[in-house]
Protein backbone atom coordinates (compact mmCIF):
# COMPACT_ATOMS: atom_id res chain seq x y z
CA UNK A 1 0.00 0.00 0.00
CA UNK A 2 1.52 3.28 -1.11
CA UNK A 3 1.96 6.07 1.39
CA UNK A 4 0.92 9.23 -0.35
CA UNK A 5 0.12 11.44 2.61
CA UNK A 6 0.66 15.09 1.94
CA UNK A 7 0.48 18.34 3.84
CA UNK A 8 -3.06 19.66 4.35
CA UNK A 9 -3.85 22.17 1.62
CA UNK A 10 -6.51 23.81 3.75
CA UNK A 11 -9.41 23.04 1.42
CA UNK A 12 -10.25 22.59 -2.22
CA UNK A 13 -8.57 24.85 -4.78
CA UNK A 14 -10.87 27.66 -5.93
CA UNK A 15 -12.73 27.07 -9.17
CA UNK A 16 -13.73 30.72 -9.57
CA UNK A 17 -11.01 31.20 -12.15
CA UNK A 18 -12.44 28.40 -14.24
CA UNK A 19 -15.86 30.02 -14.18
CA UNK A 20 -14.45 33.38 -15.27
CA UNK A 21 -12.47 31.72 -18.05
CA UNK A 22 -15.56 29.89 -19.21
CA UNK A 23 -17.55 33.13 -19.47
CA UNK A 24 -14.84 34.59 -21.68
CA UNK A 25 -14.93 31.52 -23.91
CA UNK A 26 -18.64 31.56 -24.62
CA UNK A 27 -17.96 33.38 -27.90
CA UNK A 28 -15.17 31.03 -29.01
CA UNK A 29 -14.88 30.76 -32.81
CA UNK A 30 -15.94 27.61 -34.62
CA UNK A 31 -13.08 25.11 -35.06
CA UNK A 32 -11.45 24.57 -38.43
CA UNK A 33 -10.59 21.14 -39.83
CA UNK A 34 -8.29 19.22 -37.50
CA UNK A 35 -9.08 21.31 -34.43
CA UNK A 36 -11.22 19.94 -31.63
CA UNK A 37 -11.72 20.00 -27.88
CA UNK A 38 -13.26 17.45 -25.54
CA UNK A 39 -14.51 17.88 -22.01
CA UNK A 40 -16.68 15.78 -19.73
CA UNK A 41 -17.13 16.15 -15.99
CA UNK A 42 -19.18 13.89 -13.72
CA UNK A 43 -19.14 14.53 -9.99
CA UNK A 44 -20.48 11.05 -9.22
CA UNK A 45 -21.70 7.99 -11.07
CA UNK A 46 -23.07 4.70 -9.75
CA UNK A 47 -23.76 1.45 -11.57
CA UNK A 48 -24.90 -1.49 -9.44
CA UNK A 49 -27.46 -4.30 -9.76
CA UNK A 50 -29.72 -2.56 -7.22
CA UNK A 51 -29.37 1.09 -8.27
CA UNK A 52 -28.97 0.70 -12.02
CA UNK A 53 -26.90 3.42 -13.72
CA UNK A 54 -27.13 6.93 -12.30
CA UNK A 55 -25.01 10.06 -12.70
CA UNK A 56 -24.89 13.29 -10.69
CA UNK A 57 -23.72 16.74 -11.86
CA UNK A 58 -22.57 15.78 -15.35
CA UNK A 59 -21.40 18.46 -17.81
CA UNK A 60 -20.25 18.06 -21.43
CA UNK A 61 -18.14 20.62 -23.31
CA UNK A 62 -19.71 21.98 -26.54
CA UNK A 63 -17.84 20.76 -29.63
CA UNK A 64 -16.82 24.29 -30.59
CA UNK A 65 -15.48 25.17 -27.15
CA UNK A 66 -17.01 27.48 -24.58
CA UNK A 67 -18.29 26.37 -21.20
CA UNK A 68 -20.79 24.07 -19.52
CA UNK A 69 -21.45 23.27 -15.87
CA UNK A 70 -23.76 21.21 -13.67
CA UNK A 71 -24.60 21.34 -9.96
CA UNK A 72 -26.46 19.00 -7.61
CA UNK A 73 -26.98 19.83 -3.94
CA UNK A 74 -26.91 16.22 -2.75
CA UNK A 75 -26.79 12.63 -3.96
CA UNK A 76 -28.08 9.71 -1.92
CA UNK A 77 -28.40 6.07 -2.97
CA UNK A 78 -29.09 3.56 -0.19
CA UNK A 79 -26.09 1.37 0.64
CA UNK A 80 -24.10 2.83 -2.26
CA UNK A 81 -23.45 6.58 -2.13
CA UNK A 82 -23.90 9.75 -0.13
CA UNK A 83 -22.41 13.12 -1.15
CA UNK A 84 -23.18 16.84 -1.20
CA UNK A 85 -22.24 19.97 -3.17
CA UNK A 86 -21.61 18.06 -6.39
CA UNK A 87 -20.28 20.25 -9.21
CA UNK A 88 -18.75 19.82 -12.66
CA UNK A 89 -17.31 22.56 -14.89
CA UNK A 90 -15.78 22.15 -18.34
CA UNK A 91 -14.28 24.89 -20.54
CA UNK A 92 -12.53 24.89 -23.90
CA UNK A 93 -10.84 27.27 -26.32
CA UNK A 94 -9.97 26.91 -29.99
CA UNK A 95 -7.82 29.30 -32.04
CA UNK A 96 -5.25 29.03 -34.82
CA UNK A 97 -2.27 28.34 -32.59
CA UNK A 98 -3.65 26.78 -29.41
CA UNK A 99 -6.42 24.38 -28.48
CA UNK A 100 -7.13 23.75 -24.79
CA UNK A 101 -9.73 22.20 -22.50
CA UNK A 102 -10.07 22.01 -18.73
CA UNK A 103 -12.59 19.96 -16.73
CA UNK A 104 -13.21 19.77 -12.99
CA UNK A 105 -15.51 17.55 -10.96
CA UNK A 106 -15.93 17.72 -7.19
CA UNK A 107 -18.04 16.60 -4.23
CA UNK A 108 -17.94 16.89 -0.44
CA UNK A 109 -19.07 14.71 2.46
CA UNK A 110 -18.52 11.54 0.45
CA UNK A 111 -19.61 8.16 1.82
CA UNK A 112 -19.37 5.04 -0.35
CA UNK A 113 -20.78 1.58 0.41
CA UNK A 114 -22.07 2.38 3.91
CA UNK A 115 -18.82 4.06 4.99
CA UNK A 116 -16.36 1.56 3.54
CA UNK A 117 -14.81 4.60 1.84
CA UNK A 118 -15.24 8.18 3.06
CA UNK A 119 -13.72 11.54 2.14
CA UNK A 120 -14.29 15.10 3.26
CA UNK A 121 -13.86 16.28 -0.32
CA UNK A 122 -12.97 14.98 -3.77
CA UNK A 123 -11.66 17.12 -6.64
CA UNK A 124 -10.64 15.90 -10.09
CA UNK A 125 -8.96 18.20 -12.62
CA UNK A 126 -7.99 17.30 -16.19
CA UNK A 127 -6.41 19.78 -18.60
CA UNK A 128 -5.24 19.27 -22.19
CA UNK A 129 -3.30 21.57 -24.55
CA UNK A 130 -2.26 21.24 -28.20
CA UNK A 131 -0.37 23.79 -30.34
CA UNK A 132 0.35 21.80 -33.49
CA UNK A 133 3.83 20.65 -32.47
CA UNK A 134 3.17 19.30 -28.97
CA UNK A 135 0.12 18.05 -27.10
CA UNK A 136 0.10 17.59 -23.31
CA UNK A 137 -2.43 16.65 -20.62
CA UNK A 138 -2.12 17.01 -16.85
CA UNK A 139 -4.07 16.44 -13.64
CA UNK A 140 -2.47 19.18 -11.52
CA UNK A 141 -4.74 20.27 -8.69
CA UNK A 142 -6.57 16.98 -8.28
CA UNK A 143 -6.87 16.00 -4.62
CA UNK A 144 -8.63 13.99 -1.94
CA UNK A 145 -9.21 15.40 1.54
CA UNK A 146 -9.67 13.26 4.65
CA UNK A 147 -9.71 9.97 2.78
CA UNK A 148 -10.46 6.79 4.75
CA UNK A 149 -10.55 3.38 3.05
CA UNK A 150 -11.70 0.30 4.97
CA UNK A 151 -10.86 1.94 8.29
CA UNK A 152 -7.41 3.18 7.25
CA UNK A 153 -6.83 6.95 7.16
CA UNK A 154 -4.91 8.25 4.13
CA UNK A 155 -5.08 11.95 4.88
CA UNK A 156 -5.04 14.74 2.30
CA UNK A 157 -3.52 14.97 -1.16
CA UNK A 158 -3.41 13.15 -4.46
CA UNK A 159 -2.41 9.46 -4.35
CA UNK A 160 0.11 8.22 -6.86
CA UNK A 161 -1.66 7.69 -10.18
CA UNK A 162 -3.56 4.40 -10.39
CA UNK A 163 -3.12 3.40 -6.73
CA UNK A 164 -5.09 0.17 -6.21
CA UNK A 165 -6.42 -1.05 -2.85
CA UNK A 166 -8.28 -4.34 -2.36
CA UNK A 167 -11.73 -4.31 -0.77
CA UNK A 168 -12.29 -7.89 0.49
CA UNK A 169 -15.72 -9.23 -0.39
CA UNK A 170 -16.49 -6.16 -2.51
CA UNK A 171 -13.82 -5.78 -5.19
CA UNK A 172 -11.15 -3.08 -5.28
CA UNK A 173 -10.73 0.69 -5.56
CA UNK A 174 -8.37 2.66 -7.79
CA UNK A 175 -7.39 6.07 -6.42
CA UNK A 176 -6.37 8.87 -8.79
CA UNK A 177 -7.09 6.66 -11.77
CA UNK A 178 -5.56 8.18 -14.92
CA UNK A 179 -6.15 7.05 -18.50
CA UNK A 180 -4.19 8.83 -21.25
CA UNK A 181 -4.73 8.98 -25.00
CA UNK A 182 -3.36 10.74 -28.08
CA UNK A 183 -0.02 10.84 -29.90
CA UNK A 184 1.47 13.66 -27.79
CA UNK A 185 2.16 15.72 -30.91
CA UNK A 186 -1.13 16.76 -32.48
CA UNK A 187 -3.64 15.38 -29.99
CA UNK A 188 -3.89 14.44 -26.34
CA UNK A 189 -6.48 13.33 -23.84
CA UNK A 190 -6.76 12.44 -20.16
CA UNK A 191 -9.42 10.86 -17.98
CA UNK A 192 -9.07 11.29 -14.20
CA UNK A 193 -11.23 9.33 -11.73
CA UNK A 194 -10.21 10.26 -8.19
CA UNK A 195 -12.12 7.37 -6.57
CA UNK A 196 -13.14 4.44 -8.79
CA UNK A 197 -14.63 1.43 -7.01
CA UNK A 198 -14.80 -1.75 -9.07
CA UNK A 199 -17.49 -4.09 -7.74
CA UNK A 200 -16.97 -7.80 -8.36
CA UNK A 201 -18.92 -10.97 -7.63
CA UNK A 202 -17.34 -12.53 -4.48
CA UNK A 203 -17.64 -16.03 -5.96
CA UNK A 204 -16.82 -15.65 -9.65
CA UNK A 205 -14.83 -12.41 -9.57
CA UNK A 206 -16.87 -11.09 -12.48
CA UNK A 207 -17.58 -7.37 -12.70
CA UNK A 208 -21.02 -6.39 -11.37
CA UNK A 209 -20.72 -2.60 -11.37
CA UNK A 210 -18.69 0.41 -10.34
CA UNK A 211 -18.85 3.71 -8.45
CA UNK A 212 -16.90 6.83 -9.45
CA UNK A 213 -16.42 10.02 -7.43
CA UNK A 214 -14.72 12.89 -9.22
CA UNK A 215 -14.53 12.00 -12.89
CA UNK A 216 -12.95 14.57 -15.25
CA UNK A 217 -12.00 14.18 -18.91
CA UNK A 218 -10.24 16.61 -21.25
CA UNK A 219 -8.89 16.42 -24.78
CA UNK A 220 -7.35 18.71 -27.38
CA UNK A 221 -6.41 18.24 -31.02
CA UNK A 222 -4.66 20.64 -33.44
Amino acid sequence: MSDYRREDRGGLPSLIGLGVLGCLLLTAPAPVAGQSVLGQGTAASVRTPTTGSQTFASATLPSGGGMNNADVDAASLANALGASDLTSITTGQIDETLVSATTSAQATGVTILNGLITAKAVLALATSYANGTAAVSESNGSTLLGLVVNGVWYGDGAPAPNTRLDLPGVGYVVLNEQISSGDGVHDTGLTVNMIHVYLTDPVTGASIGDIVLGGAQSGASL
